[in-house]
């Protein structure tokens, strides 16, 4: 009797330090994304936007980046994770952590690197407009990545 009644006592404190490494995993990508975002937009300000041809090689690459990310937004806007995935197979996973990985660099990338300069272009403000985007990136990951594969990665309907 005693150890029947343990198990699920144990069950929801599980569940419940799991739910707040998660949440501090979110907090924590905030300032990681702030100085990543930071340092990588004055790189390209101080050093890639120097050289015409990797700037414009970035620049085209990044736009075409952000152009497919957009479609797997509106795929996700309009049907959903499970659905999307349903319809584009199993490289639709793939894709969203290319996206998820190469988004912000790609924001980045489009912000500084634009010819004409434009104030967006200013790498401290496109700094704080990528640190923006990527956590809305880690949260739109987790969205995606539960809806498929279920909270705990086993109970989902492609676990």
């Amino acid at each position: 009797m005693g150890g029947g009644a343990r198990a699920p006592q144990l069950s929801r404190s599980v569940r419940r330090h799991e739910g707040r490494m998660e949440l501090f995993g979110i907090v924590f990508s905030i300032p990681v994304a702030f100085v990543m975002s930071m340092s990588y937009c004055a790189l390209l300000a101080k050093v890639v936007s120097r050289f015409e041809p990797l700037r414009r090689f970035l620049y085209m690459t990044s736009l075409c980046v952000l152009g497919l990310f957009l479609i797997e937004l509106m795929l996700l806007v309009s049907m959903g994770a499970v659905r999307s995935r349903a319809i584009v197979g199993s490289g639709f996973y793939v894709a969203h952590l290319a996206f998820f990985f190469l988004g912000t660099p790609a924001l980045a990338n489009t912000l500084v690197l634009h010819r004409p300069a434009w104030p967006l272009g200013k790498w401290y403000v496109a700094a704080l407009l990528c640190t923006g985007f990527a956590v809305f990136l880690v949260l739109l990951q987790y969205g995606v990545s539960e809806a498929l594969y279920g909270v705990d990665g086993t109970n989902g309907p492609y676990s």
